[in-house]
């Protein structure tokens, strides 16, 4: 037992943190329950009072065997209570924040929803039936690469694209460029407005491969 004549020495309490196995927060919680003021000696350096530092020990020894704090006989007058419901309301946060990683940690962990394969020609072929005016983005986001190399009447995952526009902004119309017809699918034969000749090809896809045939215009 320490003398009560004898003055022991303050410790520093990042000591008492090593030795009570405490964070500073911690530490400092402990000092507020046993009314135990740390003594900031310097920028570096704060000491837990001399005198009270086995009182700390045997609140130590206290919680280590299992007991809560708020039973401890050397608490301060009127923190029983309060200590009590600090370390339930820390204990909450705690678990709190710990619910909260798991969650994220599963979140992360969890596999990514395969894209649906077909949604380009999904997207592609509803604009063609139903003559929607598409922006490059749209296009851009229904998977079309490439789009803002594409030209007038440009052919491109089997559809025609042409390009139009309205008020400094480039705007889209497509078409199918591949017909689905009784003996295959065909490319359409080629066409322009011009009141040139012009020659083109179609080709027809069947059981029995392709076959490639002339298709000539030729406007007077």
């Amino acid at each position: 037992m320490t003398s009560p004549d004898v003055q022991q020495p303050d410790v520093s309490i990042r000591e008492l943190e090593e030795r009570w196995g405490l964070s500073r927060n911690g530490l400092k919680a402990r000092a507020r329950a046993l009314g135990v003021e740390l003594v900031r000696k310097s920028s570096t350096l704060t000491v837990w009072p001399g005198d009270f530092v086995e009182l700390g020990d045997r609140l130590h020894d206290h919680i280590s065997s299992g007991k809560p704090m708020g039973t401890f006989p050397g608490l301060a007058p009127d923190r029983t209570a309060s200590t009590a419901t600090t370390t339930t309301s820390i204990a909450k946060r705690d678990d709190a924040a710990l619910i909260a990683a798991v969650a994220a940690a599963m979140a992360q962990a969890a596999p990514t929803p395969p894209e649906d394969p077909l949604r380009r020609a999904r997207g592609l072929a509803e604009a063609a039936d139903n003559g929607l005016v598409l922006t490059t983005d749209d296009l851009v986001a229904l998977g079309v690469k490439g789009v803002d190399g594409f030209a007038d009447g440009d052919l491109a995952y089997g559809y025609v694209f042409h390009r139009h526009r309205q008020r400094n902004r480039t705007l889209w119309t497509i078409e199918r460029g591949i017909i689905k017809s009784k003996t295959g699918f065909s490319l359409p034969a080629s066409s322009s407005s011009s009141d040139s000749p012009r020659v083109g090809f179609a080709a027809s896809f069947n059981n029995n491969g392709i076959s490639l045939f002339a298709a000539t215009t030729i406007k007077n």
